[in-house]
């Protein structure tokens, strides 16, 4: 494909983008008019202009990209031709979030593919930031050129632990989780916790889960994101099944804040030091209400700090009515530092309140925050 072509081919994405984006809007907007007018409920408009919104944005982001400079683009060029792969029209993308991407177009020099991971320690010399491979990116490298993108590393690096139980013999964890690292610099952490247990649980928490997944990786903020999917839960038809926690961490790996988003979850716990700070919810289940009703709490997350989320199941294993307070002290007694190892020991106390036979399904996630500025 000529360069003509491909420009061409490139406005004419951009242009239809541009006027989706304005059709959801105006469509929002309407229905934004007839809910003043009647009692309609608002749902509608709102989900329509979140969408003109993400649209937007994926138009209006070219128009934050600039060229790097000569002398960079030629010494990432000679490097990279002598790791085998032959780059250009390098640019750098900087994201209303603040977050620098670097695109370019690469091939190699002869037959054959390599690795697109090859490069990531030659971009870190050149240009000084460690930068990393989304995961919609290409991973290898072919003989034809394509476009790739590598996002810039944020200062807080987030590892992850994770384990989990199901009651009795049954197979299906109604318990589901998700982890997921964003371009935007900030990671998510989200348990969705079916009422009841075995395959009906499963099934419902998973669906909650994967839409929020879809959400996040479409560009809705998360906020936006319950609102959809809670409109989405009922329309499909929640009042004739069960409600589903929903309990989410939104880590920003450049500022180490700490959003938590929670919907008739159980507690969230965070690690520091000798102590151990407890964060409750007093809100419904998703697929109870029409409006969403979450509780939101932000707090400062330091090196070292580990935030520690539950499904009821591991709370419900402690006696007595005091049980975050017990559960908090079980964390702090723990030594180990590896997120994966602190999760199963946190597992194993817990069971071991109840004979180690799980009361209810169980999942724990740990994620520890690590500042790549500390020495």
């Amino acid at each position: 494909m000529s360069e003509n072509v491909r420009d061409y081919v490139t406005t004419y994405s951009f242009n239809k983008l541009e006027e989706t984006a304005k059709t959801f809007r105006r469509l929002g907007e309407a229905y934004e008019t007839v809910t003043e007018l009647t009692v309609t409920e608002p749902g509608i408009s709102k989900q329509l202009l979140l969408v003109a919104d993400v649209l937007e944005e994926c138009v209006t982001m070219h128009l934050y990209s600039e060229e790097v400079e000569k002398d960079v683009a030629k010494e990432l060029f000679r490097k990279c031709f002598l790791a085998g792969v032959r780059i250009k029209n390098v640019s750098t993308i900087k994201s209303r979030r603040g977050m620098t991407e670097l695109a370019l177009q690469a091939r190699t020099v002869g037959h054959g593919c390599v690795s697109v991971k090859k490069i990531l320690p030659i971009l870190s010399e050149v240009l000084g930031c460690d930068y990393y491979v989304p995961g919609s990116n290409r991973t290898t490298i072919h003989e034809d050129f394509h476009q790739y993108i590598f996002v810039q590393e944020s200062r807080f690096r987030m590892l992850t632990g994770v384990a989990r139980r199901g009651k009795g013999c049954s197979r299906f964890n109604g318990d589901n989780f998700l982890i997921s690292r964003l371009d935007c610099g900030k990671a998510t952490a989200a348990i969705a916790d079916g009422m009841g247990s075995g395959k009906r649980a499963f099934v419902e928490s998973r669906m909650v889960i994967e839409l929020m997944e879809n959400c996040i990786d479409a560009g809705f903020e998360e906020h936006a994101a319950l609102d959809l999917i809670n409109a989405a839960y009922i329309a499909g038809g929640a009042r004739t099944v069960n409600p589903v926690t929903m309990d989410m961490s939104v880590i920003d790996c450049q500022s180490g804040m700490l959003s938590c988003i929670k919907m008739g979850a159980a507690a969230t716990f965070i690690k520091r030091d000798t102590m151990v700070e407890i964060i409750k919810s007093t809100t419904l289940p998703l697929g109870v209400l029409e409006k969403v009703d979450y509780d939101c709490v932000t707090k400062k997350l330091y090196h070292g700090d580990y935030v520690v989320m539950v499904s009821d199941g591991l709370l419900d294993n402690i006696p007595g009515v005091e049980k975050e307070e017990v559960f908090a002290e079980i964390i702090n007694q723990i030594a180990v530092r590896k997120p994966d190892a602190m999760a199963e020991e946190i597992m194993r106390k817990s069971l071991k309140y109840n004979g180690d036979k799980p009361s209810d399904d169980m999942t724990v996630l740990v994620l520890g925050l690590f500042d790549t500025y500390d020495k």
